[in-house]
């Protein structure tokens, strides 16, 4: 009789774990999208300057591969990841000022965080691709800037992509 009591006391538990790390998992997913809808929200508007490319993936569907601007400059980190200050022009356009660790961003600077380049002789930005509907290759063609949504520590989302003037691309 113990025995029974016993199996049936391990899988009543075993149940209630499985149960509790569902719940952890999505409670973390649930933290993770509400800190990206935060910085959507609120986070301060970052033009950088892009060079597209536009393949087409059969798996992905329509996207632009992406590679801006900051990344053909000579930044060495000195760490795998670290943080840029971009001076942002009256159109919010930024450009390489220094390296985060010569101190916090002044009045018209932002950080940005940012990857080191395989070799340490640059940096990344991520992401490397915009998906767009199909059928939407052309709208996209002229983009010229990459928009993000950034905050104070200098974690970015890409939101979209903007023309020569800096305007927004929206689909039709």
């Amino acid at each position: 009789m113990k025995r029974v009591t016993w199996q049936v006391t391990w899988h009543a538990a075993r149940r209630a774990l499985f149960l509790a790390a569902g719940l952890a998992v999505l409670a973390a997913l649930g933290w993770s999208v509400r800190g990206f809808e935060s910085l959507m929200a609120s986070g301060e508007v970052v033009l950088l300057d892009l060079a597209p490319v536009d393949p087409r993936s059969l798996i992905q569907g329509d996207y632009m591969r992406l590679s801006f601007a900051l990344e053909r400059q000579q930044i060495r980190l000195g760490a795998p990841t670290g943080t840029v200050i971009l001076k942002l022009d009256e159109r919010r356009i930024g450009s390489f000022r220094r390296l985060g660790s010569a101190g916090p961003p002044a009045p018209g600077e932002q950080a940005f965080h940012v990857r080191a380049q395989p070799g340490g002789d640059g940096v990344i930005v991520e992401p490397h691709s915009f998906l767009f509907q199909e059928g939407q290759a052309e709208l996209y063609a002229n983009a010229r800037y990459g928009i993000f949504r950034v905050d104070a520590a200098g974690r970015h989302l890409l939101v979209g992509l903007a023309d020569a003037e800096a305007g927004k691309i929206e689909p039709r």
